[in-house]
């Protein structure tokens, strides 16, 4: 089904529900079990989805005797429809991630747990961590790509880009918060549906952190950013800055953030695909951006189209639409003039500026998602 899930609402004091969402991870499957068999805190559940593995996946997950663990099979719909199985099957008083190629150590629930039972005023918690390879070999802290750390209110932070956690296997919610807002995963998004979901909790919950490293994240080959094509990539990313501009919150971030939020949307991931643009430049919150804003990022739309060998009539308009929104654009009124002279002369010659802007070192707005 597409579309998110509302979660059960049974509550059972001191439990953390664990979701592992599974697809052909014979290989390490095994490793994330084990890691929650260790844990020191041994009140939890872990729902484990196989999402339509065609290789042990289950065979595996199933060789685990223990009550506490929980197997459901679908057929494969993706990482955000396997994470909504596994909402509408928890009881926990606590919510916590684990995908079934990572790991924890020991104290992760005694440590983030402990802190949300002694912290009442936050709704969820986070820690630091460890990247490591598939041999298990530890590499950077989760915290080295990370910005931060922020504690309290971070739905601005998560707004601007994905890099405040990282990986979700770092984070554990209070589940109330989830189930009383009925959120779950976006199952359009292929990249990052981690991201947009914990954006809207960050919108009616205040976090903590522990800095103290109690997971480890693996990267590997068969990671979803690395084997998902660029194209879906870019339209997963789309949908989460859409989605995230569609939230009621989105109005109270700062003007830097709304507008580096516009300009990500719209002249990085959506060119190309001219409709789109034009339906999001018509949205209220596109508008209420001042003026020199609209027009500039009007201008950049304009100037990535013409780059790319876009549409006439568009990069007209947009062209137009930057210079009657700020006549004093002399870059506005300069692409225009050079583009109504000759379009090829103007793809040229931005093609000349851009390639040297992209050899220079560029942040991106996803952190350890790129």
């Amino acid at each position: 089904m597409n579309g998110p899930m509302p979660p059960s609402e049974q509550f059972q004091p001191g439990l953390v529900s664990i979701m592992m969402p599974a697809y052909n991870a014979e290989r390490f499957i095994g490793a994330a079990i084990e890691s929650i068999l260790a844990q020191s805190y041994l009140d939890w559940e872990l729902i484990i989805v196989n999402d339509g593995s065609t290789d042990g996946t289950a065979e595996v997950a199933a060789g685990y005797q223990d009550e506490r663990i929980r197997l459901h099979t679908q057929p494969n719909l993706g990482e955000a429809a396997a994470r909504n199985a596994a909402l509408r099957c928890m009881r926990g008083e606590f919510l916590a991630f684990l995908d079934a190629d990572d790991q924890w150590l020991p104290d992760h629930l005694h440590l983030t747990r402990a802190y949300l039972s002694g912290h009442p005023e936050r709704s969820g918690v986070y820690t630091d961590g460890y990247y490591v390879e598939g041999s298990g070999q530890r590499l950077a802290k989760l915290s080295a790509h990370r910005r931060g750390p922020f504690e309290g209110d971070l739905l601005e932070a998560l707004i601007r880009a994905s890099d405040v956690f990282g990986p979700p296997i770092c984070i554990v919610l209070c589940r109330q918060v989830v189930t009383e807002a009925k959120l779950g995963f976006d199952t359009g998004i292929v990249i990052g549906p981690d991201w947009e979901f914990t954006t809207r909790v960050a919108e009616r919950a205040s976090f903590g952190y522990i800095d103290q490293p109690t997971c480890l994240y693996r990267v590997h080959q068969t990671n979803i950013t690395l084997t998902a094509g660029a194209t879906r990539r870019r339209l997963s990313l789309a949908r989460c800055r859409e989605n995230a501009i569609k939230l009621a919150g989105f109005s109270r971030c700062s003007l830097a953030t709304r507008v580096y939020v516009f300009y990500d949307l719209l002249v990085d991931l959506l060119t190309g695909d001219p409709e789109r643009q034009e339906a999001i430049s018509r949205w209220p919150e596109f508008r209420a951006l001042p003026a020199q804003e609209r027009a500039r990022l009007f201008r950049l739309m304009a100037s990535q189209a013409v780059y790319h060998g876009g549409r006439a009539e568009s990069i007209r308009r947009w062209l137009a639409e930057a210079q009657a929104l700020d006549p004093r654009d002399w870059r506005a009124r300069m692409v225009a003039r050079l583009y109504a002279a000759s379009p090829a002369v103007c793809r040229l010659a931005l093609q000349a500026k851009m390639g040297l802007r992209r050899r220079s070192a560029v942040e991106t707005p996803f952190g350890s998602m790129s």
